[in-house]
């Protein structure tokens, strides 16, 4: 039974370093940039050494995920009640990219570094952000709802349509201290009428 509560303490002891260790680089990061602030200055803000940050968090970015992640999985929670209340599924597939678009706007450079992190050429980098940030699968379960609505095609495979979706989001996000907030929307909403319609000259 000691062993249990010991074990335990230690598990609170180590969760509550995390949390500090993500809230030290949040302050930075806000005040700073991410590109200005080291693991160094993350230490030293948080009062550990610095392997200890390395022990939670394997490079830098990686606090940068987290960041992003309770954004990301209250915007899915607001996607399922929207299903949930009957909303169309592809307007809520759109209602959620413009969420997270406006997220990003407000994250600034945090949202780039994030948005990296998804495309890094790393497939370790990729995939550990893939599973803090899952975009795809919130896409792909938006649109087995709309094939339920009879609303999307049925002869695509779901998943990479889904992929598809989630890269050129990304793309767009990637770009959110590079272009203004009109144009940042304009391509956004360019990018899903492409999807939705094509590029074909449409014939009456």
């Amino acid at each position: 039974m000691d062993n249990v509560i010991e074990l335990d303490r230690r598990q609170r002891k180590r969760q509550a370093l995390h949390q500090q260790l993500l809230d030290s680089a949040e302050r930075l990061f806000l005040s700073r940039g991410v590109a200005r602030t080291t693991v160094e200055d993350i230490a030293e803000a948080a009062d550990v050494a610095r392997q200890t940050v390395f022990n939670h968090f394997p490079y830098k970015e990686a606090l940068a995920l987290e960041l992003a992640e309770d954004g990301v999985q209250k915007i899915a929670h607001q996607a399922h009640v929207l299903l949930e209340a009957g909303s169309p599924a592809l307007e809520v597939l759109e209602q959620v990219s413009r969420w997270l678009l406006e997220t990003a706007i407000e994250q600034g450079e945090l949202a780039v570094v994030v948005a990296r992190e998804l495309m890094h050429p790393d497939p370790d980098r990729a995939s550990r952000a893939r599973e803090h940030l899952p975009l795809t699968q919130i896409f792909e379960a938006i649109l087995l709802q709309a094939r339920e609505e009879h609303a999307a095609r049925r002869d695509l495979p779901v998943n990479i349509v889904a992929d598809r979706i989630s890269g050129v989001l990304i793309a767009v996000l990637s770009r959110v201290t590079s272009l203004t907030e009109d144009e940042l929307r304009q391509e956004l909403a360019v990018c899903f009428d492409i999807v939705f319609n094509g590029i074909t000259e449409r014939r009456i």
